[in-house]
């Protein structure tokens, strides 16, 4: 017996995302959606991070230039990240809206 019905496959924030902001400006997306999103992608990016910097990569080394441009992708995360606090923040009725049909 197969079930034809799809489950909605949850985002990769940084394979289907080109920056954090994009996620954002995402009209397809809640607020509540997009606080998990770009809290994940900010979690995945410190992982990374730390990893590296305990020598403890699943991969070789990173450069230098690779680990720099983390470190930026980490902090526009948390910056999309904090703009997406203030905003629930000042209007906390949008966690709870309707997802955008």
């Amino acid at each position: 017996m197969t079930d034809d019905t799809q489950i909605p496959v949850a985002p990769n924030p940084r394979q289907d995302f080109d920056s954090p902001k994009d996620v954002i400006n995402d009209v397809d997306m809640t607020d509540s959606e997009k606080v998990a999103l770009l809290t994940d992608w900010d979690l995945d990016l410190e992982n990374r991070l730390k990893a590296e910097e305990e020598g403890m990569s699943a991969s070789d080394p990173i450069s230098s230039q690779r680990e720099a441009k983390l470190a930026e992708e980490s902090a526009a995360a948390k910056a999309a990240l904090a703009e997406m606090v203030a905003t629930v923040s000042e209007n906390p009725d949008s966690l709870n809206r309707e997802e955008p049909s």
